[in-house]
């Protein structure tokens, strides 16, 4: 029975989503479609398919991966257009980047709406459960702000700028409005702030957020804000709580995928959406990334298999299998830390935290700690960022961010069947369009690309 009624709130979703009004005339039982005790949260947020998913497609658009134009023909329309930086990326399929995130935004919103009306809010089941809801509705909207929302400007006026729908009801009628910028990732703080609050430090599985993953999401947050000295104490205070620690010198370089599911590294698992360019053949890692590992960087041959001469293929994943790993990793909080303590001129603070990654990553005989300072540093941290989170998609989230320097801008190129196709910067392309069939639907304002 209670099976059923998760199974019915997907597929109310669905059919909402997609404007088949004809299927919403005759309404199911209403038992059988809204949650009505902690159990049945539990049951609706215990839904990986759903929950630990992100979008994909920002993958395609940066510069970790190159492939032919013969390689690109099998990809998907919408997977050719993320790749090109095509005015309509989505070429009339469907944007599941999109569907995704709204998808999960919907659950966390019955579960939320679920939890208001049970009257015993005081057990650590109950703040659990709404903790784990909230972190889920902000984590969508983080990964749409990614894409379909202009980066947050260093400059300001981020009120002045579109940001995305929020919503926080699970009422589909109600009427869809984009939210500004700022409003939009304050309530992304908000969120996490109270899921904070709420959740126990750990979890498992690791499909469920705890404290430290809530603030492992508001490092990233605040880093995409410009906020490093939240970001840095975010990141610092989320790996005090989560004690593992994953040496690569302990893992064996010679298998195709070293890491286990859910392992030491993992604070909290999420997997980018299942696409053609996560698991095919003749997709390779851009050579100048490769040629940033040095030798005794063990993550060359635990992350990629050279298959042929000078063409490596990412194939270790900390999956532990063929999809694309998206969530919360300690290596991702000590370079945030790294990089925020940097720039607000806690250098030793910084040095501390690259060291203790780099000491992981880097083979016995070969380790030094780095003593470098001021634009060195810093410089240093960034490629870090670069080599121990390639193919997770924080390459687009990067450059949007990272493009707002003038000493960190890169202007992307890709040469496909003899053409050039040119990403400048400051295009408007670093913006996704709202797919279609929702501007037609709501009438929401559209992005300029």
């Amino acid at each position: 029975m209670k099976i059923k009624y998760v199974v019915l709130i997907g597929m109310v979703f669905n059919i909402l989503l997609n404007g088949c009004s004809e299927y919403l005339d005759e309404k199911p039982e209403q038992d059988l479609l809204v949650p009505s005790t902690l159990e049945d949260v539990r049951l609706l947020l215990d839904n990986p398919d759903v929950l630990n998913r992100q979008p994909v497609l920002t993958l395609h658009s940066g510069d970790e991966f190159f492939l032919g134009s013969d390689v690109l023909l099998n990809l998907s329309a919408s997977e050719q257009g993320a790749y090109l930086w095509l005015k309509d990326p989505f070429q009339g399929e469907r944007s599941y980047d999109w569907e995704t995130c709204y998808e999960q935004v919907f659950y966390a919103n019955v579960a939320l709406d679920a939890l208001y009306g049970i009257e015993d809010q005081e057990t650590d089941s109950f703040r659990a459960l709404k903790g784990e809801a909230l972190f889920n509705r902000a984590h969508a909207y983080y990964h749409l702000l990614q894409q379909f929302a202009p980066a947050y400007r260093l400059e300001g006026g981020n009120g002045e700028l579109l940001g995305i729908v929020l919503k926080d009801s699970p009422d589909v009628n109600e009427k869809a409005v984009r939210a500004n910028l700022e409003e939009s990732y304050s309530q992304v703080l908000k969120d996490l702030s109270e899921s904070a609050q709420l959740l126990p430090d750990l979890q498992l599985p690791k499909t469920r957020p705890g404290k430290a993953a809530a603030l492992g999401m508001l490092a990233r947050v605040y880093l995409a804000m410009f906020d490093y000295q939240k970001a840095a104490e975010s990141a610092r205070d989320a790996l005090a709580i989560y004690p593992e620690r994953l040496d690569f010198k302990e893992l064996d370089t010679e298998a195709r995928n070293p890491f286990i599911p859910f392992g030491d590294e993992v604070v909290y698992y999420s997997q980018l959406l299942t696409v053609r360019l996560v698991y095919s053949s003749g997709i390779y890692v851009d050579s100048t990334l490769i040629e940033k590992y040095q030798e005794c960087d063990l993550r060359l041959p635990l992350y990629f298999e050279e298959v042929q001469e000078n063409r490596f293929q990412h194939v270790g994943k900390l999956t532990g299998n063929v999809l694309a790993f998206g969530g919360i990793s300690t290596g991702e909080l000590e370079l945030i830390a790294a990089e925020a303590f940097a720039r607000i001129g806690k250098e030793e603070e910084s040095r501390e935290y690259l060291n203790s990654l780099l000491n992981r990553r880097i083979s016995a005989e070969f380790f030094e700690p780095e003593k470098v300072s001021g634009e060195e540093l810093l410089e240093k941290i960034l490629l870090e960022r670069r080599k121990e989170l390639v193919g997770r998609g924080m390459r687009w989230i990067d450059l949007r961010r990272l493009n707002q320097y003038e000493e960190s801008k890169v202007t992307l190129e890709k040469m496909v069947g003899g053409e050039l196709y040119i990403l400048d910067p400051d295009s408007k392309k670093y913006v996704f369009p709202i797919p279609d069939e929702e501007i037609n639907f709501t009438g929401i304002e559209q992005n300029e690309r």
